[in-house]
């Protein structure tokens, strides 16, 4: 667990200086690619778009408008490059980086209808806006 903390923390403080130029090699006759810090494992998943390319914050502050209220579970903690940095950690191995950009945002609305419904104390939210935006 300190590890993964450690590892956050590091990715977000390389994401205030990097930019996402993608780095292609071919290791074993398979393209593999490498997007900055968000991306940053050489993986054939890092060719594609990652997360931040279509989950946008306003799109973010729209589906957790609620989540810094008074009767929330982790107020102040939650919020949009929390998130992203957290996701890139998973994005080499494919998380909301296969499938295409519907694919993504279809496996990106699913976990986060999971995690809305964990720490939104109930208040309602619409994923097929996140879908179709």
């Amino acid at each position: 667990m300190i590890l993964v903390l450690l590892a956050v923390s590091f990715l977000a403080l390389v994401a205030n200086g990097e930019d996402k130029t993608i780095k292609v090699k071919k290791v074993r006759g398979n393209k593999v690619c490498t997007q900055g810090w968000e991306c940053s494992w050489w993986s054939k998943y890092c060719c594609n778009q990652t997360i931040s390319d279509y989950f946008q914050v306003y799109q973010f502050e729209q589906l957790f408008s609620k989540r810094n209220t008074p009767i929330a579970h982790a107020v102040g903690f939650w919020d949009y490059q929390s998130f992203i940095t957290a996701a890139a950690l998973f994005e080499p191995l494919g998380f909301g980086t296969t499938g295409g950009k519907l694919m993504g945002q279809k496996e990106m609305a699913a976990f986060l209808g999971h995690v809305a419904s964990k720490t939104s104390c109930k208040f309602s939210f619409i994923l097929v806006l996140f879908l179709h935006s």
